[in-house]
């Protein structure tokens, strides 16, 4: 058996790696996350508000075979184990040995791998690309500049990030820029991603809007580089983190491709570093460089005998560590109380209490892309995020579903001071729901602001478009709602939302493509604050969010 094992140890090992896997895959509740991009499966098309599209037809395609949470997770489970497979054959001077047990040590590449979030295609298409990139570099052919321009596009069609890589090698090659072969790929790249360009150009760039201006704060926490800092850690870990980030840095490249992955490491972790200047950085965002840290960390630990020693002393505490969170996650096991943030334990009994209560109404969650979406997958029954000022817009914002509601009867279902005061949803802590007939809110409504507004004498003066679906026009003029009033949402550092009414109800919104110019009178304290449009809905105290954010100082 020992010399069988032996003998077979990749193949064995990847089937293993593989099978673990599928099993937590399909035992494990979907996170938070994954059932919004299984929404996103529901609408196929070429760009979402959040991210590229290429997970929702991953989904989308699992789903068809395993109508449950394997399904959503399947194509992820096989990309997670392609890519471990690929990094491999990355490696220079090979030790397979070493490399399971820089693979088994990073709890992120083994847990993570069932996730079905966009940074796991991502990570594939990235070690998809080095792939590619270590073939195109040793023969310059037509072929490999094509296959190496479709991997770009793939990367992107997965997650933004990926243009961080791309930069990163040309940076490690500057004689590419010599190269006619180096615009094919440029080309084959822009093409192959063009309906997606195209999709953002339509929609007014709101990705580009919201990762690049609206998440980042104006001001600095020192929080958001200390939790950056430890969170590279721990996600490079859970022992071992600090040895394989060390070993990959201090490896100096022999060859282009180990120098395009050094590169790639070190620009993902200084440009995210930067980042957290801006404002919160989540850990998983430099997932796409641990290509670069298992290939650079292997070729330095295959040279380093008590390094190395240390790594194989590890691997049991690691595993077990591993253990001991796969068997959490299962749902035969009670959910910890003190675990802050536990999202994939007690959905369906959740998700059944509310549908208990709302006796076949249609659902409204406010402010809550994940609880819409996961009430969605476990009920079977479509429901809305209502994205109100203090939250954030997401793709509810265009898809269909608010359209439906618009006058009919609805359970609501939000923090519990501000729907009701009598019916509290033990099952979801601090929610409670109420109902509402006629329900209105037209969050679908997109207010674009056009150059720089202008604030003086506490006068705000502003000019856009509004942008109503058609369908929306005919409600517009009828009572009750006609009454909803255009705002506008001032939000200062501390969180605090000071709104002003700017004249205008949606009754006078008579076209779908509708210009204004407002001049609101404000009154400010001085300071920072982001500024939106907002309007009010049939819940009380409650806006929606209709206009992507920008940034006021107010001097004094």
């Amino acid at each position: 058996m020992l010399s069988f094992i032996k003998r077979n140890h990749q193949p064995l090992f990847y089937i293993a790696w593989c099978v673990v896997n599928l099993i937590q895959a399909g035992y494990t509740e979907l996170f938070d996350d994954e059932a919004y991009y299984w929404v996103y499966a529901q609408f196929p098309d070429w760009g979402y508000f959040d991210h590229p599209p290429m997970i929702a037809l991953l989904i989308k395609a699992g789903y068809a075979i395993f109508p449950n949470e394997l399904g959503v997770r399947f194509f992820i489970v096989l990309l997670n184990t392609a890519t471990i497979f690929i990094t491999q054959q990355l490696l220079g001077k090979r030790d397979d040995y070493l490399f399971y047990a820089i693979a088994g040590s990073i709890a992120i590449v083994q847990i993570g791998g069932i996730i079905a979030v966009p940074d796991i295609p991502l990570l594939f298409f990235v070690a998809l690309f080095f792939w590619f990139y270590q073939q195109f570099v040793t023969h310059m052919t037509i072929g490999r500049s094509v296959l190496l321009g479709l991997s770009i596009a793939l990367m992107l069609y997965s997650k933004y990030h990926g243009i961080l890589i791309v930069i990163a090698t040309l940076a490690s090659n500057p004689k590419l820029f010599a190269r006619y072969q180096t615009y094919i790929v440029t080309l084959v790249a822009l093409v192959a991603f063009a309906p997606h360009l195209y999709w953002q150009y339509t929609h007014g760039f709101p990705s580009v809007k919201y990762h690049l201006f609206e998440r980042s704060t104006s001001y600095y926490d020192t929080r958001y580089t200390i939790e950056y800092l430890v969170g590279q850690l721990a996600l490079a870990g859970p022992l071992m983190g600090w040895l394989l980030l060390k070993a990959a840095f201090d490896h100096k490249p022999v060859q282009e491709l180990e120098r395009a992955l050094k590169y790639s490491l070190i620009g993902f972790y200084s440009f995210f570093l930067l980042s957290s200047f801006r404002g919160r950085v989540e850990a998983n965002w430099t997932v796409p460089a641990f290509i670069a840290l298992i290939v650079l960390s292997h070729q330095y630990l295959s040279r380093q005998a008590s390094w190395r020693s240390w790594l194989y002393k590890s691997i049991p505490i690691s595993l077990i560590f591993i253990l001991l969170v796969r068997v959490y996650m299962l749902p035969v096991i009670p959910r910890a109380k003190w675990f802050p943030k536990d999202e994939f334990h007690e959905n369906k009994t959740w998700v059944s209490a509310v549908q208990n209560r709302a006796q076949g109404l249609p659902v409204v969650f406010i402010g809550s892309y994940q609880k819409a979406s996961k009430y969605w997958f476990y009920s079977q029954t479509s429901s809305l995020s209502m994205n109100d000022i203090e939250y954030r817009r997401n793709n509810y914002n265009f898809w269909p579903l608010e359209d439906s509601l618009l006058g009919k009867k609805v359970m609501v279902v939000g923090i519990y001071d501000s729907v009701t005061q009598i019916d509290p949803i033990k099952e979801l802590g601090n929610k409670a729901s109420h109902v509402y007939a006629p329900y209105y809110s037209f969050s679908r409504i997109n207010i674009r602001y056009e150059g720089k507004p202008l604030l003086k004498n506490k006068q705000f003066t502003i000019n856009g478009t509004i942008e109503t679906p058609v369908g929306y026009l005919p409600f517009l003029q009828q009572a009750p709602f006609d009454t909803a009033s255009i705002q506008l949402a001032f939000e200062n550092e501390q969180e605090k939302i000071l709104a002003f009414p700017t004249g205008l109800t949606v009754r006078q919104i008579k076209e779908a493509c509708q210009p204004f110019h407002l001049q609101v009178p404000v009154h400010l304290p001085p300071g920072r604050y982001t500024f939106r449009f907002a309007i009010s809905t049939c819940i009380p105290k409650s806006r929606s969010m209709n206009s992507a954010g920008s940034s006021l100082l107010v001097e004094e």
